[in-house]
């Protein structure tokens, strides 16, 4: 059985998503982490979900809405992601 070092991981996408107008945040997460993983900025225009009307996709329930944020999205103003990247 063969290792493989965590810097060649090839399965697994990271990366630290940074809250909006968290400039020195972004600023910082860069210098530190830049060459080792993306500091992206979040592009979510509008991060809160419909409450009804219009704006809901059709099937859509309450049940299948979006957990609350991780406790360091709102204290350090960022979050570090794990996810597999979807199969080519």
């Amino acid at each position: 059985m063969s290792t493989v070092a965590p810097d060649m991981r090839v399965n697994r996408m990271d990366c630290i998503v940074v809250k909006r107008g968290e400039f020195a945040h972004f600023d910082r997460l860069s210098r530190a982490f830049g060459d080792q993983l993306p500091v992206v900025w979040d592009r979510r225009q509008n991060p809160g979900r419909p409450s009804g009307g219009s704006g809901q996709k059709p099937g859509f329930t309450d049940t299948e809405r979006r957990a609350s944020p991780p406790a360091s999205w709102d204290a350090l103003g960022f979050i570090l992601t794990h996810h597999n990247p979807p199969a080519s």
